[in-house]
């Protein structure tokens, strides 16, 4: 009896002694990344041709180095964007009981990189976890660089999820592939992608040519399944110092002018049968600000 009270005793001590140990070394590391840890606040103030001023993107951004040289970032969307209306007399939500929305997160994403090797072929991993109060939508891509082949990207997705700037409109898994066109053709102002969508059975080629200040793009998509097709055509004008103009036009010669200078955008939303309606003609001013 004195033997196994001695010995759960011993356990008890040691048991004790590594938790503490192990707790201090956690908070430890935890306030350490925390303190290199960095918080950015970003949104874009639009200016409607319809009389409307609205901040239609607000959120704030923390990210700290994870596992060695990855990154976690959590993107925090506060329940609160102001927005003044000249429409039918003036409206706006600037006022006390709005304002308390600002405490309160709409939605929020989180999203994990990491270096590392698959294969033996060195990769990018990200996985993000979005939308997770609303209903979560999450994403993972692969990204390489293969010998012959070139920049090499995999993507999985859910319906609602954010891939390369583009929301899924099902789920998604799909094989991008940027050509090495300089080891094909010997030329650096030409550029492709082919991208393959095994779900939706999307077939998408996109080229893309640089002369001087014009840059030329063209983007085709083929469903192998219903033969559908859809065509889309970008030019980007860089000749005057600081601005940028862009057109872009699908195949209904429907599209937008974009000018850009700094972080303010003209944006003038144009199609064959409507010309330019002045009420969805807008001005763009995106700010950022680090905490």
């Amino acid at each position: 009896g004195f033997g196994v009270r001695s010995d759960n005793h011993t356990l008890a001590l040691f048991r004790d002694r590594t938790t503490a140990h192990v707790t201090s070394y956690t908070k430890t590391t935890f306030f350490s990344k925390m303190n290199s840890a960095t918080v950015n606040m970003s949104g874009r103030v639009v200016v409607g041709g319809n009389g409307s001023v609205n901040e239609d993107k607000f959120s704030l951004s923390v990210s700290a180095p994870f596992a060695g040289d990855g990154s976690v970032t959590l993107n925090a969307k506060p329940n609160y964007r102001p927005s003044v209306s000249s429409k039918n007399g003036v409206s706006h939500n600037v006022d006390a009981g709005n304002l308390v929305g600002l405490s309160e997160i709409s939605d929020y994403d989180v999203t994990i990189a990491k270096p590392c090797e698959l294969l033996g072929q060195a990769c990018d991993v990200e996985l993000s976890m979005q939308k997770c109060k609303s209903g979560q939508a999450n994403a993972m891509t692969i990204s390489t660089n293969h010998e012959k082949l070139g920049d090499v990207t995999v993507s999985l997705a859910r319906k609602g999820a954010k891939v390369g700037g583009d929301t899924a409109s099902a789920d998604r898994a799909s094989v991008k592939v940027n050509l090495p066109m300089k080891d094909l053709i010997s030329n650096d102002d030409v550029t492709a992608s082919v991208e393959y969508d095994i779900p939706s059975q999307n077939a998408t080629l996109n080229l893309g040519y640089t002369s001087g200040d014009v840059r030329l793009g063209v983007k085709s998509s083929f469903n192998v399944k219903s033969n559908a097709a859809s065509h889309k055509a970008t030019v980007n004008y860089s000749g005057i110092e600081g601005v940028g103009v862009e057109v872009d036009c699908n195949q209904d010669v429907a599209g937008n002018l974009s000018v850009t200078k700094d972080k303010y955008e003209l944006r003038v939303p144009f199609s064959k049968d409507g010309g330019v309606n002045p009420d969805d003609v807008q001005l763009r001013m995106t700010w950022s600000q680090s905490l």
